[in-house]
């Protein structure tokens, strides 16, 4: 688990370095899809529902160069470089009369597979949110038992489009550990809890994503799905927050605070933390950092500035200097002592 978080932040420093803000232009012009070679009706999305097991490797989708994904903006939201990641478009659907066009998509790694839903208008991105492992397995959850059997963590997701603009993307997303062992059919495998979401996502008139309540059901065995389990999901869940989410840290916040006391070593979710952090940070520097620069003895900031200490300060000098207040680009340095 630590080797693959690692990789994912050197990633997001490579990759993921310029500050986002909902509306950025990416190219002038309401052609701006089409010059990136997706044109609007190329896969219509409108009342279908869309099944992702086994990675979504069989919905019809197209994969983008890097040119293409640096005129969408992917670079900026996922750390993209086409050397060693793999992007698809499974479906673009236009709403003109709100001069709005949604994205689905997935950006393949090496282990991880992540599936993201884009906003864009006449000049550019309006929004984006990621939504976690597409389908298959989870490597955040992964324990060898010895060297035949194994604990592993299998995610899938579910996603219903609306018939209209202004209702929800109904999105169902479901988590369960399993054990293998070497030789045994899948179908035999044990399930020792699992964790099932609803997550219903609105597009507002300005194209942002709005998150409603979200309906969660767990397995009955808690003595399998303890706390550190449940935590670690809702970790995930806050990863896919909308980029406009303005209350995003506050949310975090409270649920780091939620943890304490409630699991038997906080530091077990350091590593879902990282990536957390990691990827709010880089693509939404200025308004994260000044977050934590206004809230400096927070569990976020803290936690923020602890794994921080763990990386090149090179790197993070690079990122904050992408700040434009000259301000807050010097209280950031002086959060992390550099």
């Amino acid at each position: 688990m630590r080797h693959l978080v690692i990789i994912l932040l050197v990633m997001a420093f490579v990759s993921c370095s310029s500050e986002w803000k909902p509306g950025d232009s990416i190219n002038n012009g309401h052609d701006f899809l089409a010059n990136a070679g997706i044109s609007e009706d190329s896969l219509v999305l409108s009342g279908n529902e869309f099944n992702f097991d086994n990675d979504g490797e069989k919905l019809p989708h197209r994969i983008l160069d890097l040119a293409t994904c640096q005129a969408l903006g992917l670079d900026k939201m996922m750390g993209v470089d086409t050397n060693y990641s793999i992007v698809r478009v499974w479906g673009v659907q236009n709403y003109p009369d709100k001069g709005i066009t949604l994205l689905l998509g997935q950006t393949s790694y090496s282990d991880t597979r992540t599936c993201w839903l884009a906003t864009y208008g006449k000049e550019g991105m309006l929004d984006f949110m990621r939504l976690g492992e597409c389908g298959g397995m989870n490597l955040s959850y992964w324990d060898d038992i010895d060297e035949h059997t194994r604990l592993v963590g299998i995610d899938s997701m579910r996603m219903v489009m609306p018939d209209k603009f202004g209702k929800p993307i109904n999105v169902s997303r479901w988590v369960s550990y399993n054990e293998q062992h070497d030789g045994a059919d899948t179908g035999t495998d044990s399930t020792l809890w699992f964790i099932d979401n609803e997550i219903p996502i609105t597009i507002g008139n300005n194209g942002h994503f709005t998150v409603g309540k979200i309906g969660t059901v767990y397995s009955a065995d808690t003595t399998v799905i303890t706390p550190y389990w449940r935590y670690k999901r809702q970790l995930e869940l806050m990863g896919w927050a909308p980029l406009s989410d303005t209350t995003f840290c506050d949310k975090v916040e409270a649920l780091l605070n939620e943890t304490r006391g409630h699991i038997t070593d906080p530091t077990q979710l350091q590593g879902d933390f990282s990536i957390l952090a990691f990827n709010r940070m880089f693509c939404d520097t200025e308004r994260f950092m000044q977050w934590c620069c206004d809230h400096p003895e927070s569990q976020l900031t803290r936690g923020l500035v602890k794994i921080m200490s763990e990386i090149n300060p090179e790197y993070l000098l690079d990122v904050l200097s992408k700040i434009k207040n000259t301000a807050l680009q010097q209280r950031s340095r002086e959060l992390f002592g550099i």
